[in-house]
C-alpha cells in the first residue's frame, strides 16, 4: 500500500544524495498518559461527570477508557440486555470549538463503534482479558473502550492537533441509573471507577538521525472523522427510512433495530428480510437478513454465538465502506467511501415485522484535502 504521507519532495543533500521527506508515523512516536481517575457510586439516578480537559500533547488519536464497577454485594443479580455498556447513558468528545466529534451517544453505541469501526485487530471489546460481564453475585463488571479520533494508524490520518493548553478538547460521561444496568440489582450497588488515557502522536523533530527532513503533521491535516447517531421510529409493515447525516464521505453505518418492547433480541427477527439500501434512488444492495449477517462475519471473523465473545450482536446490521484492501473491516484504501452531499438521499427500506426504533450510528469523514491511496 502506498503511503499518503508526502512521499515526494527531494532536495540535494550531502554528496549529491537526495534527502527524502520522512513520513509522519515514522518520525513521530506513540504516546499514552493518564488524564482522569475518578470514582462515583451508582444510584437510582444518572450522574453527570466532567467535562474533563484532554491534556495538550501533539496530535490526538483516541481516548482510552477503563471503567470498572466494584464493591457491590448480593446474590441473584441479573443484567439488562446492553450491560455493562449501558452503564454509560451518554458520552461525548468535544473539540476545541465546542462541537462533538464522537457522540453524544450511549456506551452501547461506543461498544459497537469499537467492535465494527475497523480500527484494530481483535476489536471485540468482550475479547480483552480485562473485560468482565456483570457478575451474578455482587453485580461487578469491567469494560475497556476507545473513543476514536484517528482513522488510520498506518499514516496517522485523522489524528488532530492537540497542542494548545489554553484551548482543550473535552470529554464528558454520564453514568446511567442502576436500572439501566441491572434487571435485578445487587443489594449493595457497586462504585464505578472511571480511568481515561490520552492516546496521541508526539510532535516529530525537524529532522531524523540521518538529517532527513520529517513530515511535521499527519497527512491531510484537519481531516476529521465523526461518529454520531440518529434514532428513527419504525411502524410495523413496509418502511422507507431516510438517513439524515449526509454531506461528507460515509465510512461506516451501523443499524440497530429494537422492537416495541425496546429489545434487540426482538429486533433481530423484526428487521426486514430482505432489506434494501438506496443511494439517490439508485439501488445499491438488497440483503437477505442472514446473507447480511454472513457478510458481517466474512469481514470481521466474528463466528461465536450471538452476543457472546467474538459473536455478532442481535438486531445489529453493519454496512461498511472500509474493506477494499484485504476484505476485512479496516483494510481500507478509502476508495469505497461513499460520497454524499447535503441533498443526497440515502434510504433503507423493507418490511419490518414489528414496530420499534432504528438507531443509525454514522461514521462520516470530512476530508481536508486528498485522502485516497493511489
Amino acid at each position: 500500500m502506498k503511503d499518503t504521507a508526502a512521499p515526494a519532495a527531494s532536495t540535494s543533500g550531502q554528496k549529491g544524495r537526495p534527502t527524502l521527506l520522512v513520513p509522519f508515523t515514522r518520525a513521530a512516536h506513540e504516546h499514552i498518559e493518564p488524564m482522569v481517575d475518578v470514582t462515583q457510586a451508582l444510584g437510582a439516578t444518572s450522574v453527570a461527570m466532567g467535562p474533563w480537559d484532554v491534556p495538550a500533547y501533539g496530535y490526538l488519536r483516541n481516548i482510552v477508557l477503563d471503567i470498572q464497577a466494584s464493591g457491590g454485594s448480593g446474590a441473584g443479580v441479573t443484567a439488562t440486555e446492553d450491560s455493562p455498556w449501558s452503564a454509560i447513558s451518554e458520552i461525548a468528545l468535544i473539540d476545541v470549538n465546542g462541537a462533538p466529534i464522537v457522540g453524544p451517544f450511549s456506551g452501547y453505541d461506543l461498544y459497537l463503534a469499537n467492535k465494527y469501526g475497523g480500527y484494530a485487530f481483535g476489536s471485540d471489546p468482550k475479547a480483552t482479558p480485562m473485560y468482565s460481564a456483570v457478575s451474578g453475585t455482587g453485580g461487578n463488571w469491567r469494560m475497556l473502550l476507545r473513543v476514536p479520533v484517528e482513522i488510520s494508524a498506518r499514516e496517522g490520518l485523522g489524528a488532530l492537533p492537540n497542542a494548545n493548553a489554553a484551548s482543550t478538547w473535552k470529554l464528558r460521561i454520564t453514568l446511567a441509573p442502576s436500572n439501566q444496568i441491572y434487571g435485578v440489582a445487587p443489594s449493595t450497588l457497586p462504585s464505578v471507577r472511571v480511568r481515561a488515557y490520552l492516546d496521541a502522536w508526539s510532535q516529530p523533530p525537524q529532522t531524523d538521525l540521518k538529517g532527513n527532513a520529517t513530515a511535521q503533521q499527519p497527512p491531510a491535516i484537519g481531516t476529521t472523522s465523526y461518529w454520531s447517531k440518529t434514532t428513527i421510529p419504525v411502524n410495523s409493515g413496509f418502511n422507507t427510512l431516510r438517513l439524515p447525516r449526509m454531506g461528507s464521505l460515509i465510512r461506516n453505518l451501523i443499524f440497530v433495530f429494537r422492537d416495541g418492547s425496546g429489545t434487540r433480541s426482538g429486533g433481530a427477527t423484526g428487521f426486514p428480510d430482505p432489506a434494501s439500501l438506496y443511494w439517490d434512488t439508485r439501488l445499491l444492495k438488497t440483503y437477505g437478513r442472514d446473507v447480511w449477517r454472513h457478510e458481517m462475519f466474512r469481514k470481521t471473523g466474528y463466528s461465536g454465538t450471538a452476543e457472546a465473545v467474538n459473536g455478532l450482536d442481535n438486531g445489529v446490521f453493519v454496512e461498511d465502506y472500509i474493506h477494499d484492501f484485504d476484505g476485512k473491516l479496516g483494510g481500507e484504501l478509502r476508495d469505497q467511501y461513499l460520497g454524499t452531499t447535503q441533498s443526497t438521499r440515502f434510504e433503507i427500506s423493507g418490511n419490518f415485522t414489528s414496530s420499534g426504533t432504528l438507531t443509525v450510528i454514522t461514521n462520516d469523514v470530512a476530508a481536508a484535502s486528498e485522502i485516497f491511496v493511489s
